[in-house]
């Protein structure tokens, strides 16, 4: 299919001119080389040929009565469904002026009348590779995405079956942790604690993983109510319980900050991952600052810690799906793979947005705002 290495190249032509010796010829011409060749004499038969059956490539006389090939050409770029043919101008005009009409319009290629039958032949050819390729590629393309779209639901089938599981142990472990502290000494009551701790850190997790898929494919209504971003915030740390360690948690408001309308439950997961990541990468004892500030349109939410700082080519891509990128100081790596893309698909559901204010040895600052009222928004 190559016309580089000599392979044969045919395709489906459509031939459009108002005077039929002209169509004639180019039909005898094309057809000559394997190709099948349909015709038209204006541009209504045109585009009714074009939307019954796209063809390869479109050869398209310019001086027509009525709409223009100009015209036709035009519209036929205009509309996702027909741009990708080609489109092969043939036109006796030969001034600056007609050509630059023509590549305005969207024209691939021109033939020049009187025709050259070797040109022709060439340039047609050329133009029904184009297109094929290009077919090729959309064909691959679907391909991938349907074989995406079952690696994704067998995904998303066994993620959820794992949070049941996981939330099965958490709650057994929480019984068994019940009797511990009655009957059991210092070391048991450690290692439960730890197990609850780590049980809970992959639930998070796997919820992330399935609240991901469901914000990307917006499937995850908003269950928006009029919140306090103050007890949001507080019963975020309150979640996190023993994650935090030794961790102090000071929470300043400058001035007194608006009820915002969100989703109570999707904003306090995203100051707990805020929260959590902001603990692992601080030393231990050193607090993190919760701040609440109100802007002229926003509120402003921003967790700080005193962190070794991330690098600020690396700004952006930590909350990229799975964008986990080198290691940092102390062997950690600078993000939690989906829980800032959690964070940020979350937040611009609400209208608002995120990002981190850091610099090596300075600590870091991940903040997000969210609309004072977000259009559209009518609180549930």
């Amino acid at each position: 299919m190559n016309p580089q290495n000599g392979t044969e190249i045919k395709g489906r032509v459509l031939v459009v001119d108002d005077e039929a010796p002209n169509r004639e010829l180019l039909r005898d011409l094309l057809e000559a080389q394997g190709h099948t060749v349909t015709e038209a004499e204006n541009s209504a038969e045109a585009m009714a040929i074009i939307a019954q059956s796209a063809p390869h490539a479109v050869l398209l006389d310019v001086m027509m009565p009525g709409t223009n090939g100009f015209e036709v050409c035009r519209r036929l770029k205009a509309d996702p469904a027909t741009a990708p043919i080609p489109v092969l101008l043939v036109t006796a005009l030969r001034e600056r002026d007609d050509r630059l009409r023509g590549i305005e319009a969207g024209a691939n290629d021109f033939l020049t009348k009187p025709i050259d039958t070797r040109e022709v032949v060439l340039r047609t050819r050329n133009a029904i590779y184009t297109k094929q390729l290009y077919d090729q590629v959309q064909a691959t393309l679907q391909q991938l995405q349907q074989v995406e779209r079952l690696r994704d639901n067998l995904t998303h089938m066994i993620v959820h079956d794992m949070r049941s599981l996981l939330t099965s142990i958490y709650g057994n472990l929480q019984l068994v942790r019940m009797d511990v502290g009655q009957n059991g000494g210092a070391d048991d009551k450690q290692c439960i604690a730890g197990a609850l701790t780590s049980s809970r850190t992959l639930i998070e997790m796997v919820s992330s993983l399935l609240d991901v898929s469901r914000l990307e494919a917006g499937q995850m209504p908003l269950r928006r109510e009029t919140c306090e971003l103050q007890q949001v915030a507080q019963a975020a740390v309150n979640l996190l319980g023993g994650l935090l360690h030794k961790t102090p948690i000071a929470f300043e408001t400058p001035a007194p900050v608006a009820p915002v309308s969100c989703d109570q439950g999707l904003i306090q997961r995203v100051i707990s991952n805020l929260v959590s990541n902001a603990a692992n990468y601080s030393p231990t004892g050193c607090p993190i600052t919760i701040t609440l500030q109100q802007l002229a349109e926003t509120v402003k939410v921003s967790v700080k810690d005193q962190g070794q700082g991330i690098p600020p080519e690396y700004h952006v891509k930590i909350f990229e799906k799975f964008g986990q990128v080198e290691n940092g100081p102390h062997g950690k790596a600078y993000s939690s793979g989906l829980g800032l893309t959690f964070c940020k698909l979350a937040v611009e559901a609400h209208g608002g947005q995120i990002g981190v204010d850091s610099a090596i040895g300075k600590g870091s600052t991940f903040w997000f705002t969210l609309p004072n009222q977000p259009p559209n928004a009518h609180p549930a």
